[in-house]
Order: structure tokens, then sequence, then C-alpha cells
């Protein structure tokens, strides 16, 4: 296997688009919240309400790969530590709820409160994904040893 031309950045509020779009489509199919396989066209919604819970906690640090300037491969984590605040937390829920129903807001909380919990703070990857053009190419290795070692460097216990 040829090395694999890569740039690992921090993505930007204006990268959104291109990392929405990997994300989703990496989602679409496989969602971890079972409600959305019946209502597969509010993947987006839910990332994105996900994501705003986290904003504002500074927590959130999403990583693309680059390949001639195209975002290839996506990493969107949070430190295992981070609460959002109360009414952040409410307004996901009615989000949520709005979106999928009680059967979605049921099975999305069931997820959350059976999360492992660990000594160590961890980075805790959300969700990771790589263009279909570019999957089983190694990009996504690349992705998790980049997530790895920021971690190691930045005090994490790992990458969950």
């Amino acid at each position: 296997m040829m090395p694999l031309e890569h740039k690992v950045v921090e993505l930007r509020k204006q990268d959104e688009p291109a990392y929405m779009d990997i994300i989703i489509k990496a989602f679409h199919d496989s969602p971890q919240v079972p409600a959305l396989i019946e209502k597969p066209e509010h993947t987006g919604t839910v990332i994105r309400s996900l994501i705003k819970l986290y904003e504002k906690t500074g927590t959130i640090k999403i990583f693309g790969i680059k390949k001639d300037d195209m975002l290839i491969c996506v990493g969107l984590c949070i430190d295992s530590n981070s609460k959002p605040g109360f009414f952040k937390t409410i307004t996901f829920g009615v989000s949520l709820l709005k979106t999928l129903g009680i059967k979605g807001v049921s099975q999305f909380w069931r997820y959350h409160k059976n999360k492992p919990c660990y000594d160590k703070k961890c980075l805790e990857l959300l969700f990771y994904g790589t263009r279909s053009a570019y999957q089983r190419k190694g990009y996504g290795r690349l992705m998790l040893a980049f997530l790895y070692e920021y971690a190691r460097k930045n005090g994490y216990g790992g990458v969950t």
C-alpha cells in the first residue's frame, strides 16, 4: 500500500457543509438511534442538534483529513467529562421529540444512559465517516491514529 497523502486539520464552522455531508451519509443507513431507521431523512437534524448541544461547552472537536483540498474523512469528538447546561439539554430533548417522537427520545436516552463511565477523561468519538470514494484506503485508520495521538498529547486517557 502506498503512503497516503493527507492533511489532518481541525475543522471550523465554514467547513460544516462538507463535514455534515460526510457524517450524514455515513450514519444515514446505520444510525445510533434506531428510530432514525424509520425516519432517515432526519439524520442531519439530529446530528446538528447534538453538535449544537456541545458547541457552547467548548469541548467539541471536529477533525478532518483533506486530500487535494477536499475533505474526505471526518472525526467528531467531545470531552467525556463535558456536561452541557440544563437549558441546552432541554432544548436538545425538545428538538429530538419534535423530530423523532417519544420513541426516538426514549431510544436516545437509553443509549446515553448505558454509556460506560471511565476513571479518566476520554476523548469520546461521536461520529466518524469517510467519503465513499475513499473508503477502504486507510483514511479511517489515519483518522483514528491521529485522534489517539491527539488524546495522548492533550491528557486524555484514550479514545472511546
